[in-house]
């Protein structure tokens, strides 16, 4: 009988190789078989291995083939079966005993698994005079069964629960990346206006590190001209934000990897997994390193440069999103800045120049504004004649930074190479690095010389401008000579018309006529402000302001007379999609592609589609009836589906497809109401979008009686 210690092992078993032990010791005890072991139906091409096994049984590999095949037709575990009985035609006596047999512990199909019993001692068997002795293989038979199914349904669940918890795990990555989205807004928000690009460079390294989490960031400006990159702002060893103004250089002291991702990728954000980390030149420890590209189109501003020193946090894929999307915000806004900045400076240097009335007062005016406002340690400008034979001084820089008198100053052309480039070169700022530094003829130290030749718009010679850093010695970056060459152009003109006034009594006809030729220069000059303020930099379609702009002279039309006003709105399908799965960069190019398509569908002088958000765009049309506004819109949903932009993402088209809705109402000029004509519309895109998109729908409201 089964002893309850035996039965107590065999039902408490969780695994098959506890259950085998105890299949083996049991056996054992009863008839002292030489060797036995458990084993798995061996399938065509596998390599067969005892699973358990006592003793030293015969290895698998000596198993014929036509054993498989015999003893699967044994189905249940009734009992031993004796090798003798093998119609396989094996001679099993050979590998092992005689009395061998042959046992079916678990019918599986997918693990067919056996007990083999080498010399079985049949004597000692009936000596024990334990004639139950098959009932108790049949319980380990069961119980093999049972912790099989155990282990299959726990193996089940585990995958279960690892699916569930990578599921889990899927769900709140995302949630942070939206939550890291918002907060690339947020931070965009938040230094979309600052007072100067100087306060922009620093706000920049202040939120990477407060705001999105990052250790260390330094603002890099690019200046290509020089093949070098200037510091503006950064963060030291202990978190501190401190000037960087003072650092400059040469672009071959970058890795190869970031020199590479500049001019020769299309890649905005580099990172490199154990790098060495620097500090003014030193590695102070090792950690990765970023560089955040900023692109002004195909032309490079400066970078971001970022390393996990302090904290030394590995970085995520979705931080490198997060720092992708900052990037393209940022350098929207750097543009933007500088633009607004370059503009108030010429404003402002104008002002201050136009309310001189003499050349010597302007020249002074000149000095200056160029070093209160322009951040130059000295300058000054010098007259020439229409041959460039001498240098008249006017106004100037002593070497403690006053603004002085220099009309004492005449000299021939000096023969120096700066000199000559700046003939060479008009109106383009020319420089020499690393030179002596010269103040009345004399040595006062060593840094960069700047030199501006100004000429007529008929290209005669009219002064010479010069600027060092002799105090400060701070370097000469593209920035501040982009701001020099913009301040001379202001300066020529004000020179030209303060020269002209000061003949204004011989040259009286031809003065009025400068004078208009100079106003119809500003007034086109301010036209194309206005008119690049109303557009789309990425699209160059119209923007917001310019929608407004048309709706203004629309409700200022005098003819009250019945018209037909119709809106079009263009909603890119699954964007969002479209960006992640093929970046940013490839989504802005997609949207100036459909840009170049919306634009060749306005006809009239007034039509204008304009980006009214991120990816939808609005056409206003006037005195066309509804067949041509819902033709209109098909051709354009048609146009762009054939424009075949790759968008895999896209469930209902493998490339990029639009949603158009459209309104047209026959109004009277002054019932009309363009915020009535968008709802409708709007309404119309929606409708588009929860049928399935890539589709046009319209509503058509006409006077009654019509």
């Amino acid at each position: 009988m089964l002893s309850r210690v035996l039965l107590k092992d065999i039902l408490s078993a969780r695994n098959q190789r506890f259950l085998a032990n105890a299949l083996f010791q049991y056996l054992d005890e009863l008839a002292e078989p030489e060797n036995m072991a458990v084993f798995v139906e061996i399938k065509r091409g596998q390599v067969g291995e005892f699973l358990f096994q006592h003793g030293s049984p015969a290895a698998i590999s000596l198993y014929p083939e036509t054993f498989w095949t015999w003893v699967s037709q044994f189905d249940t575990s009734d009992g031993l079966i004796p090798l003798a009985i093998n119609t396989c035609q094996w001679q099993y006596t050979q590998v092992m005993g005689t009395d061998s047999y042959v046992f079916m512990l678990d019918n599986h199909p997918d693990v067919r698994t056996y007990l083999i019993i080498e010399n079985f001692q049949l004597d000692k068997l009936e000596q024990t005079n334990q004639t139950h002795y098959l009932d108790t293989l049949q319980v380990i038979a069961a119980r093999w069964q049972c912790v099989r199914a155990e282990t299959e349904a726990a193996k089940e669940f585990k995958q279960r629960d690892i699916k569930e918890a990578k599921y889990l795990d899927v769900i709140k990555q995302r949630e942070l990346f939206i939550d890291n989205m918002k907060l690339v807004q947020e931070v965009a928000v938040e230094i979309s206006n600052p007072t100067s690009l100087d306060e922009l460079y620093r706000i920049v390294v202040e939120v990477i590190r407060d705001k999105l989490g990052f250790d260390r960031a330094t603002f890099m400006l690019l200046d290509i001209k020089k093949r070098c990159f200037n510091g503006t702002y950064g963060t030291n060893q202990q978190g501190q934000t401190v000037s960087e103004h003072h650092t400059q250089y040469d672009l071959h002291q970058l890795e190869e990897t970031y020199i590479n991702a500049l001019f020769e990728g299309k890649e905005n954000l580099v990172i490199v997994e154990e790098a060495p980390l620097y500090m003014a030149g030193k590695v102070i420890g090792q950690g990765w390193n970023g560089m955040l590209i900023l692109r002004d189109d195909n032309e490079i501003i400066g970078w971001i440069a970022m390393d996990n020193y302090i904290n030394r946090t590995p970085i995520t894929s979705y931080q490198r999103q997060m720092l992708e999307s900052f990037g393209s915000l940022l350098s929207q806004i750097y543009i933007r800045k500088r633009q607004e900045q370059n503009v108030r400076m010429l404003h402002a240097s104008m002002v201050e120049l136009s309310r001189c009335m003499t050349v010597s007062e302007v020249c002074k005016s000149a000095v200056t504004f160029a070093i209160n406002r322009l951040g130059i340690d000295r300058f000054a400008v010098f007259l020439t004649d229409k041959d460039c034979t001498h240098m008249q001084g006017t106004w100037g820089t002593d070497i403690q930074g006053n603004v002085v008198d220099e009309s004492y100053y005449r000299s021939d052309t000096v023969d120096r190479a700066i000199v000559q480039a700046a003939q060479t070169n008009p109106n383009d700022v020319v420089f020499e690095e690393s030179v002596p530094i010269y103040h009345d003829f004399h040595i006062v130290g060593f840094g960069w010389t700047a030199m501006t030749m100004l000429v007529s718009n008929s290209g005669e010679p009219i002064a010479f401008i010069a600027a060092d850093n002799l105090i400060k010695r701070s370097p000469l970056t593209h920035q501040l000579r982009e701001v020099i060459r913009m301040f001379a152009s202001n300066l020529t003109e004000v020179l030209l018309r303060t020269r002209a006034q000061q003949a204004i009594h011989e040259l009286n006809d031809n003065l009025e006529k400068e004078v208009k030729a100079r106003t119809r220069e500003l007034q086109k000059a301010n036209e194309q402000l206005e008119t690049m303020a109303k557009l789309d930099p990425l699209t160059r379609l119209g923007n917001r302001r310019m929608l407004e702009s048309l709706l203004e002279q629309l409700c200022f039309e005098g003819d009250d007379s019945p018209n037909c006003y119709g809106l079009i709105l263009v909603d890119i399908d699954h964007f969002g999609l479209y960006n992640n799965c093929y970046g940013h960069m490839q989504g802005d190019i997609a949207l100036m592609r459909i840009g170049s398509i919306l634009q060749k569908y306005t006809q009239a002088e007034r039509e204008v589609f304009c980006r009214i958000g991120g990816e939808e765009f609005a056409l206003l049309v006037s005195s066309q009836n509804a067949e041509q506004v819902a033709s209109l819109a098909e051709s354009i949903r048609e146009r762009i589906e054939k424009e075949n932009i790759l968008h895999e993402e896209n469930s209902i088209h493998n490339s990029l497809t639009v949603s158009v809705g459209f309104s047209v109402m026959e109004l009277n000029q002054s019932q009309f109401s363009f915020d009535k004509l968008y709802r409708s519309a709007d309404k119309s895109l929606y409708k588009a979008k929860n049928k399935g998109r890539n589709q046009v729908i319209g509503t058509v409201s006409l006077l009654e009686g019509v």
